[in-house]
């Protein structure tokens, strides 16, 4: 393979530099792609092919020709964006391609050691025995096809063809995908959402450092900051993110929820150690004065609990309605474990709520999945409970077994 075909080859396997972002507004991104590298002495022949993707509709032109920069307007506003760039080689460029090239770096061997930046093959060092094996393959193919070529057509050899071929353009692969959107007041809000909650955290990085006011964003619906979305995902890495971006640990929601709330609900192990270490308010509480040892009993997790009630948590803490966590996992039918562990770390049984009502009445109003009472339960919480009654019922079907097995014998 000549020098010619080299860079043929060498230019078929080139990924351009994706496009970048010089402007953004309301409809509109104006986007640069100027290529810099070892094929920059044939600039003044590229063209190029710009496309863009939305979400579902394939990619579509955005603009082809020979400019390096381009205002691609008519876009919808708060809208995110992918474009991607492919650069084509003109066919009039073609037969003076060596030429150029050595015209613009001086001899041969430059050239070679120019295009290994552009090759893909794995072994970079092997590239010019790689392409001579293929040179002597083509220039042998060429010598017996030309042969054939003229015993068929009964030509001689320096009797030129009647029909020449024509050159084609070249083409390079596509470049890497370049992530924009359109820019307004609410826009960057909420593609930053977006990227918050698809867990994007290239784009959510450039977001921030373009407009860090962002990490302060706050849903208007429900209230939850940035944080506490990641929070709620469970996203350990886009909330590590978000507070490396120094975002609010303790800013609640409308209801009064924090990131450490909605992490202990989620049962969120690892985030809710990474908020306490970075110093996230174990006291707070919502609307309705409910801490987080009131939300660990609602994640139904007993290791939830217990990592709750290890870090400090008060087994006495009440809510607005004078629930303590034991009063509040009778009034859920939460797992024996759980109010188990509630007893084990010192809850008071004796407890009363606002309204006055005992637990021991919670205890016997519970209720299991059959409409039975949970005599488990209140044999815990309840130390009035007929022990001796329950003893001798058992004693009794204990009897009633083992007159059973007697007439079997």
């Amino acid at each position: 393979m000549d020098l010619q075909s080299a860079l043929c080859e060498a230019f078929k396997s080139w990924q351009p530099s994706a496009p970048e972002v010089l402007e953004r507004t309301k409809c509109s991104v104006t986007l640069d792609w100027e290529q810099r590298g070892p094929l920059e002495f044939l600039s003044e022949d590229f063209l190029y092919r710009l496309e863009r993707n939305e979400k579902i509709p394939p990619w579509i032109v955005a603009y082809s020709g020979g400019k390096t920069s381009k205002l691609i307007d008519y876009l919808a506003p708060r809208h995110p964006y992918r474009f991607r760039l492919k650069v084509f080689l003109k066919a009039t460029a073609l037969p003076s391609l060596a030429q150029k090239a050595l015209e613009h770096y001086g001899d041969e061997d430059t050239v070679y050691e120019k295009l290994k930046e552009l090759t893909r093959v794995d072994d970079v060092d092997n590239y010019d025995v790689k392409f001579k094996e293929k040179s002597s393959r083509g220039i042998m193919k060429d010598e017996m096809d030309q042969e054939v070529k003229e015993e068929k057509n009964g030509l001689p050899e320096d009797r030129p063809t009647q029909k020449q071929p024509q050159n084609k353009w070249l083409e390079s692969q596509w470049s890497e995908e370049l992530w924009t959107s359109t820019d307004t007041d609410g826009t960057s809000a909420v593609c930053f959402c977006m990227a918050v909650r698809c867990g994007y955290l290239k784009q959510i990085q450039v977001m921030l450092e373009e407009k860090p006011s962002l990490i302060g964003t706050v849903n208007s619906t429900n209230g939850f900051t940035p944080l506490a979305t990641a929070v709620r995902k469970g996203d350990i890495n886009t909330v590590r993110l978000l507070v490396a971006n120094e975002a609010e640990l303790d800013q609640a929601s409308t209801t009064g929820l924090t990131p450490l709330h909605l992490a202990v609900l989620g049962n969120h192990a690892a985030i809710v150690e990474f908020l306490l270490e970075r110093g996230a308010n174990f006291e707070t509480r919502d609307l309705n004065g409910l801490r987080v040892e009131h939300y660990a009993v609602d994640s139904c997790s007993l290791d939830m609990l217990k990592l709750i009630l290890d870090r400090g948590g008060d087994v006495g803490a009440r809510d607005h309605n004078g629930w303590t966590p034991l009063f509040r996992a009778l009034c859920q039918g939460a797992k024996y474990e759980i109010i188990d562990e509630l007893i084990q770390r010192g809850s008071d049984v004796d407890t009363r709520d606002s309204a006055g009502l005992p637990l021991t009445s919670v205890a016997r109003l519970l209720k299991n999945r059959h409409g039975r009472s949970r005599d488990s339960i209140l044999r815990l919480v309840d130390s009035q409970y007929p022990h001796e009654k329950a003893l001798a019922n058992f004693t009794r079907l204990t009897k009633k077994i083992y007159n059973v097995h007697t007439l079997l014998k």
